[in-house]
């Protein structure tokens, strides 16, 4: 990631699209949307971030470091959702499924191969 400080407060991030998606970019910015202006474009392999009216007492290199953490974030929730995709798919199939379909019993029968049967048992 290229950061540069620009004049009248201005932050220009250079993040390589290879890196971090278009989704990760705009959900991690958004939620500095509601304190600072911001500008996402894609250019080549590259997307650029502006940030402008961030407040002169603001301490922008902790405000990087904070973004590389959401940046990181973001992409390890993407990450999850993709990897977990067929098995949520498959939880509300069952969660929403008529007559239990889904339901099978195992096969066999709840037996012990020495002998032990729990139905036996006596007290």
């Amino acid at each position: 990631m290229k950061v540069e400080f620009n004049e009248n407060n201005k932050i220009v991030l250079k993040i390589q699209s290879t890196l971090y998606s278009i989704s990760v970019v705009h959900k991690c910015f958004y939620w500095y949307s509601g304190k600072f202006d911001i500008d996402i474009e894609s250019v080549d392999n590259n997307l650029i971030i502006k940030m402008s009216n961030i407040p002169d007492d603001m301490d922008k290199n902790s405000l990087i470091s904070k973004i590389k953490k959401d940046l990181l974030d973001f992409n390890t929730r993407e990450i999850i959702a993709l990897e977990t995709k067929d098995i949520r798919t498959l939880l509300i199939a069952k969660a929403f499924a008529n007559d239990d379909e889904y339901d099978e019993s195992p096969p066999g029968i709840l037996d012990d191969p020495i002998g032990f049967n729990p139905f036996d048992f006596k007290k």
